[in-house]
């Protein structure tokens, strides 16, 4: 039912004055190959016929959300001037500059906590599981939080690779998820003219949606734009650590995946195998279609 993932488009490397989204795209590469070669077959054992209710879906959502609810947190203290960074110390000026800029670039509605949050809790109320992160999900969480507060600009690299392939990836995703039913999704039977929309808000897996009626291509949009500012704010160095965080990113990415491998093999219990394929589902969602929306 999930169909086949088309192939990446090859990224050329990148001439001379390139802007940091191009960077960080053509820096991944290599951990974009590598995780679509660990999830590309485990897609379709999420979905029907393979699972019969989100309730395995849930445990991998878990540790897939807890990226968004480690970065989203710190950025949400820079926009509410809670983080240390944002009082002014004349000896840090450039350091303040960042964090106001990072105020302001995330457009409103752009987050994704509170939508993974309902998600979450529709499957676990309704599947009637027991929903909880795992050590290495609270770790990857941790590890997370610290890097992105120490060096609040490596947001850039979260939120381009993060949100950037949601816009992208998170429709055909979206696509496969709906098709799975309302009965998959322990929901009453919809009228077969439904609007198309309401099914794609269905609870456990409204986060790939987003408000207005166009679908989220206006936030896009004024992200992009407000993400010009970085060009000549970033020093060289900061450059260069927003792309190595987005490196990063993809690598615990790749981690989350294995972990869950790991998990299958030393419990030896078949039914886990739904929650590996259903966080590679999100995960191809994310960065197998990556590369499809790498416009500065």
């Amino acid at each position: 039912m999930a169909g086949h993932l088309p192939t990446p488009t090859r990224t050329p490397p990148p001439p001379a004055n390139t802007n940091i989204s191009t960077e960080i795209n053509v820096a991944t590469r290599k951990q974009h190959t590598e995780l679509n070669r660990l999830i590309i077959d485990r897609l379709p054992l999420g979905l029907p016929p393979h699972a019969l209710d989100p309730g395995r879906l849930g445990r991998g959502l878990a540790a897939f959300a807890q990226i968004f609810f480690a970065f989203e947190s710190v950025w949400k203290d820079i926009e509410d001037g809670k983080h240390a960074l944002n009082k002014l110390d004349p000896s840090q000026s450039h350091k303040y500059d960042v964090v106001s800029f990072l105020s302001f670039l995330r457009p409103s509605g752009m987050s994704r906590s509170e939508r993974l949050r309902v998600d979450l809790g529709h499957i676990k109320q309704k599947a009637g599981i027991d929903i909880r992160p795992t050590k290495h999900d609270e770790a990857l969480m941790s590890s997370i939080r610290a890097r992105v507060n120490a060096e609040p600009h490596t947001l850039i690299a979260h939120a381009w690779v993060m949100y950037m392939a949601i816009f992208s990836g998170g429709r055909w995703i979206r696509q496969q998820l709906s098709s799975a039913g309302p009965d998959f999704w322990l929901l009453p039977p919809q009228n077969e003219k439904s609007d198309l929309e309401d099914r794609f808000h269905m609870p456990g897996f409204s986060f790939l949606s987003f408000e207005g009626n166009q679908d989220g291509e206006d936030v896009k949009a004024d992200f992009k734009s407000r993400l010009v500012e970085a060009e000549e704010l970033l020093t060289a160095k900061e450059r260069e650590e927003v792309v190595q965080a987005a490196q990063a990113l993809f690598e615990e990415c790749i981690e989350l995946v294995k972990d869950i491998d790991r998990r299958i093999v030393t419990q030896s219990f078949v039914p886990l195998l739904g929650i590996a394929a259903l966080l590679a589902a999100l995960l191809v969602m994310l960065l197998g279609f990556y590369w499809y929306d790498h416009l500065a």
